[in-house]
């Protein structure tokens, strides 16, 4: 039976996405609630040739929906999300407020889309970051095929992983910065165009940033704890959109580079493209549906180390379109 769907932040850049996802995938709703911040708006959202009103989302009953998507920031996930819960609605919160409580499960759809079941008792769940989904996507088919003894990833991330914010920040900066004008980077600690971070968000006390440490918690859940340990490196780089990583592992089995290259070629969500490629997030990344995967390379004569480098469309492909699989799991786990 189709689900009555609340969405807040159906106008940001993920919330369009997810909204463009339901309609190419011709997503059936009972009925959908987009909500605004603002009341008193007289526009509608259009889904699948129906218009459905803009509510303001303080004056909204959440009893009238069986779904809310959160596409918000983690202060309003914080004010809105207990009233969603308590009112018997289902939260897919993808602001990253819950994403360090071990209670609610973390979902990439591709690898364990049987935990969303675990949703239906704390009336929430959370969409495993892009950044996650980039990692875990890649490891899956090698941990299958061969066991994994660590993992490592170093992760160059678009300033899209930062919201509006890192987009609007870059274009900004880059007109200004080309007009002989200084750069205006608030929310940032230093200069987002032509420019590169060594870290997205504070340092911690280990070195890690809060973020890595999601990521890394969050890939434990894929993964398990591997025997070697996870480690995950990331920084900011001037790009609007696509995350690329450089990962590196470690297989429990002795194998060649050839069996490595036909398991994650064999992977139906991965694209393992020629060496010759020059692959760039502008001309081959953006809205790239499968995870991009070059320069295979064996390391050492073990035959257990490899690295390879991964590319992710992280708004549509790594956000969007995993929010729209997981509303799609709900409805069947509620029938």
């Amino acid at each position: 039976m189709p689900l009555k769907i609340a969405i807040y932040g159906y106008d940001s850049d993920v919330g369009r996405l997810v909204l463009e996802t339901m309609e190419e995938r011709k997503f059936e709703v009972a009925d959908l609630f987009p909500l605004s911040p603002l009341s008193g708006q007289y526009d509608a959202v259009t889904l699948g040739g129906e218009n459905y009103m803009i509510r303001g989302v303080d004056d909204f009953d959440f009893s009238q929906a069986d779904v809310a998507l959160f596409l918000t920031t983690p202060d309003e996930s914080e004010r809105l999300a207990p009233q969603a819960r308590k009112s018997g609605c289902i939260v897919v919160d993808g602001s990253r407020l819950f994403s360090t409580d071990p209670a609610i499960p973390v979902i990439v759809p591709e690898l364990n889309p049987f935990e969303v079941k675990n949703a239906i008792e704390p009336r929430l769940v959370i969409p495993a970051s892009s950044v996650t989904s980039l990692i875990a996507l890649c490891a899956a088919p090698l941990a299958d095929e061969f066991g994994l003894e660590r993992l490592s990833a170093s992760v160059m991330e678009s300033v899209s992983e930062q919201g509006r914010l890192g987009t609007e920040t870059l274009a900004h900066e880059t007109v200004r910065l080309l007009n002989g004008q200084g750069p205006e980077h608030d929310g940032f600690e230093a200069q987002v165009a032509f420019n590169l971070h060594t870290r997205v968000g504070k340092a911690q006390s280990d070195g890690y940033t809060e973020h890595e440490h999601t990521v890394m918690e969050q890939l434990k859940h894929m993964l398990g704890a591997l025997p070697g340990g996870i480690d995950v490196t990331a920084v900011q780089v001037p790009v609007f959109y696509a995350h690329t990583a450089v990962i590196h592992v470690d297989l429990k089995e002795s194998t060649g580079i050839k069996a490595v290259k036909e398991a994650l070629s064999g992977c139906e969500w991965i694209a393992l493209r020629d060496d010759s490629e020059q692959l760039t997030p502008v001309t081959d990344g953006v809205t790239e549906r499968n995870v991009l995967v070059s320069r295979v390379r064996a390391h050492g004569r073990s035959g257990k180390a490899f690295s390879f480098i991964a590319m992710l469309d992280n708004l549509r492909r790594g956000e969007a379109v995993s929010v729209a699989e997981i509303v799609s799991l709900l409805e069947k786990s509620l029938k």
